[in-house]
C-alpha cells in the first residue's frame, strides 16, 4: 500500500487520506479512516473503524466498515457492508448491495442495486433501489 498519501493522528486511531489520492491495491486499515475528496481506490477497501469517504472518489472494490458516511457523488463498484449505522450522501451510486447491521439513511438521486438494514432504512427523495431486503422496516420522506 501507498503511504505517502496517508496521515495519522494517533490521539483518535483516525488515518486521514490527501484528496485526489489513489491506491492501486486493496487497503486495509485498524483504525478510523477520513477520505479526501476525489480519491480513487482500485481494489478493495476495508476500514476496521469508522470511514468517511470524500465526495467524488471512487472505489472500484467491496468496501467494509464499521460506521461509515459515504460523501456526495461516489461510487463504489462492489458491495458496501457496514456493521452499525451508514449514511450515503447525495447522488452515490452502488453496483452492488448496501448491507448494515443498525440504521441507514439514503439521501437523494442514490442508486443501490440491493439494500438490508437491520433497524431502519430512511429513503430520502428520489433514490433507486433494485430490491430491499424482506422485513426491513422502511421510512419513505420527500426532501
Amino acid at each position: 500500500m501507498n503511504t505517502e498519501f496517508i496521515k495519522y493522528h494517533p490521539g483518535s486511531n483516525t488515518y486521514i487520506i490527501q484528496k485526489k489520492a489513489y491506491f492501486e491495491n486493496s487497503v486495509l486499515l485498524k483504525g478510523n479512516l477520513i477520505v479526501g475528496a476525489s480519491c480513487n481506490f482500485w481494489q478493495e477497501l476495508r476500514v476496521e473503524g469508522n470511514l468517511e469517504l470524500g465526495k467524488n472518489s471512487l472505489v472500484k472494490g467491496d468496501v467494509q466498515a464499521h460506521n461509515a458516511i459515504i460523501g456526495p457523488h461516489c461510487e463504489i463498484r462492489g458491495s458496501l457492508q457496514v456493521d452499525k449505522d451508514l449514511t450515503l450522501m447525495d447522488d452515490v451510486d452502488i453496483a452492488g448491495s448496501a448491507t448494515c447491521g443498525g440504521q441507514m439513511l439514503v439521501r437523494p438521486g442514490c442508486s443501490v442495486g440491493f439494500v438490508k438494514a437491520e433497524t431502519l432504512l430512511e429513503l430520502v427523495g428520489k433514490v433507486s433501489i433494485k430490491d430491499i431486503e424482506a422485513g426491513t422496516k422502511v421510512i419513505v420522506r420527500s426532501e
